[in-house]
């Protein structure tokens, strides 16, 4: 069902449909997602060790987004 679903593709989809590029929408859809988790309780530590990440560098993603770090 997918296969024509490439890399390329996937990329113009997410343009064509949100405005952004798909490096900056994966940024948005990694800020809400740990921003459901740190909700729920998880900490910035636990949420980088998922996201394979430095504490520092989720710290510094959640700045430049939102002008605030989490917690």
């Amino acid at each position: 069902m997918w296969r024509w679903l490439n890399e390329r593709t996937l990329a113009r989809l997410i343009i064509r449909e949100t405005g952004m590029t798909f490096g900056r929408w994966l940024q948005q859809l990694c800020i809400l997602m740990a921003s459901h988790q740190l909700a729920e309780g998880k900490t910035v530590h636990q949420l980088a060790d998922a996201l394979a990440m430095r504490p520092t560098a989720l710290n510094t993603m959640f700045r430049k987004a939102l002008g605030m770090i989490p917690g």
